[in-house]
């Protein structure tokens, strides 16, 4: 087989990889070895950022039936549609079953404050699967599970994997112009390419038990993200499930609880569910059990020549906060666009050496956020400090050759603002269609470059540059009223910070790439002249180049094995 991208791994971001990719047209071969999707939970948040994601994908609205919309504790839809929403909120307290009242230790606000086009879902792993892997091949990806990558030989400009049908034996070969290793914590793809990881290792053993029961009345009026117990017969954490009285348990290893095997029993399983519900006479039955380490680990880069690493293969870290999937789901979004950029040749190969630049820092940033959340002291990490959670999901910020003036600083500003500066996510504001609809900002992204100004100038400069490269940029001009899109607020030159003339070129990731800030706007020529340059510099394209599409020519390979995937 001849393929442009070889995703190694079928978990949640394995799969996320393959339908963005094949979502921008890029022909995409994903191979898992397990034979099915997962059968538990596990990652459970997708955050709010994780959802503008999906929500470009067209995904939203599936997810948005297969799970629970995250909303406020005082949302009135808990009352009116309770099957369908969940409170953003984290308790204490002594058991399920009360009677005392619990403490309110999280409520989440900040990230529901976050202006944007739709809300965070608590949706099980269980769930998120299936619907990746279905929209993945509904778009054309080719996604096998039950096949194993058991060699890879990178090439000059091909790498050759060989891959093992596990139902039917047969082994053959993929030759592809990039792989990506979505291969997980136990993965050996980056080891095998020789890319290094470096971390704290091992910080906690933990058991988490999927168990179904009716908890008494006070789980059912007083719903939650999660509720953390302490009582003489549990000290841990328990969430609902997507299904009717379906939950999770999860408490520190115990060795001293342990079977001589080291798992746990179903008698103790058992002890320690009735003691978070706080009922003997509970009716709880046990589903799965599963043992599970948290670790820190991360990737000493992200990407040896045309393999790259995404999600747990890059950054590990504990599931404290709920970021882990998130930014995995991150990582393959701000990969699948530039990889298809450069297949599409409408931008060049130094371009994807920005993906390690952008995704690194935040990945080590996010892992040094959950490990002071699970309890690590902040020295072990260098003296890293708690920052606003909102930054962790959506005010990060970039700063490669793939944003022109990006401030200076750490990839989490110690203020969490959204208001367009490049290298971070753009505004999201409600634009007004010609067909009396409307539109987020970041629906303008997906597939191309993007230039939005409330002078029509722009608009007009940026069709004439995307005519003459052949870049894929189209620009929008934001008038109060008229046009195809209008913004009746007027906010736009505030809200993204361009001044009553200038502007925002936006990439197809909704990061801003490039803003000029202006009072009157430029002449014709100067703004076409702007705009070019801009975009030459963001894609890695020689200023004043036509980009030719298609993609690369097949060359004689050159191989050395370096492999296998576990």
């Amino acid at each position: 087989m001849d393929v442009p991208v070889l995703v190694v791994g079928g978990g949640p971001t394995g799969l996320a990889m393959a339908l963005f990719l094949a979502r921008h047209g890029v022909g995409t071969l994903l191979v898992e070895r397990r034979t099915t999707t997962s059968p538990v939970p596990r990652a459970t948040h997708v955050s709010r950022r994780s959802m503008e994601l999906f929500r470009e994908a067209g995904l939203e609205e599936e997810i948005r039936r297969a799970g629970f919309e995250v909303v406020r504790e005082d949302d009135p839809r808990l009352r009116t549609r309770p099957e369908r929403h969940l409170p953003r909120v984290v308790l204490q307290a002594a058991s399920l079953a009360g009677p005392e009242p619990a403490q309110v230790l999280e409520t989440g606000d900040e990230e529901l404050a976050v202006p944007g086009p739709c809300a965070p879902f608590w949706c099980g792993q269980d769930r998120m699967e299936p619907l990746l892997a279905k929209a993945a091949a509904r778009h054309g990806a080719d996604v096998r599970f039950g096949h194993e990558v058991t060699g890879l030989w990178p090439g000059e400009d091909r790498t050759r994997a060989r891959v093992r049908d596990g139902g039917t034996g047969r082994t053959y070969t993929v030759d592809a112009r990039f792989v990506v290793a979505a291969d997980g914590a136990r993965g050996r793809i980056a080891e095998g390419v020789g890319i290094a990881r470096e971390g704290l290792g091992t910080v906690a053993h933990r058991v988490s038990i999927l168990f179904r029961a009716d908890p008494g009345r006070w789980a059912r009026d007083r719903r939650f993200f999660m509720c953390m117990i302490q009582n003489p017969g549990f000290d841990g954490a328990v969430m609902e499930l997507n299904t009717p009285g379906r939950w999770c348990a999860a408490v520190d290893y115990d060795p001293a609880r342990a079977e001589p095997d080291g798992s746990y029993s179903e008698r103790t399983c058992l002890d320690l569910v009735r003691a978070a519900v706080g009922d003997g006479g509970s009716d709880a039955r046990i589903d799965t059990v599963f043992h599970w380490k948290a670790r820190h680990r991360i990737a000493a880069a992200y990407r040896s020549g045309a393999v790259f690493l995404i999600g747990d293969a890059a950054h590990l870290h504990p599931p404290s906060g709920g970021y882990g999937s998130n930014v995995g789901f991150q990582d393959a979004h701000n990969l699948a666009w530039k990889i298809a950029a450069v297949l599409g040749g409408w931008a060049g190969p130094r371009l994807l050496d920005t993906y390690d630049e952008e995704r690194r820092p935040v990945g080590k940033a996010t892992a040094d956020q959950s490990m002071l959340l699970d309890g690590v002291p902040p020295e072990p990490l260098g003296g890293s400090v708690r920052c606003d959670p909102r930054t962790l999901i959506m005010g990060y910020r970039y700063s490669s050759a793939a944003v022109l003036g990006a401030s200076p600083g750490p990839a989490f500003p110690p203020a969490f603002a959204l208001r367009g500066d490049p290298g971070t996510r753009l505004p999201h504001m409600w634009l007004r269609t010609d067909r009396g609809g409307r539109v987020s900002t970041l629906d303008l992204c997906h597939g191309r470059l993007v230039l939005l100004s409330a002078d029509p100038v722009w608009a007009a400069a940026a069709a004439r540059t995307a005519k003459e490269t052949g870049v894929p940029l189209r620009g929008h001009h934001l008038a109060a009223t008229g046009g195809e899109l209008a913004d009746p607020s007027g906010d736009f030159p505030r809200t993204c910070g361009t001044g009553p003339a200038g502007a925002v070129l936006v990439r197809p990731d909704g990061m801003v790439a490039w803003r000029t800030v202006r009072d009157a706007p430029p002449g014709p020529d100067r703004a076409q002249d702007l705009i070019t340059s801009a975009a030459a510099r963001v894609l890695a394209l020689p200023e004043r180049a036509a980009p030719v599409p298609g993609p690369p020519r097949l060359s004689r390979i050159t191989h050395r094995r370096v492999g296998s995937d576990g």
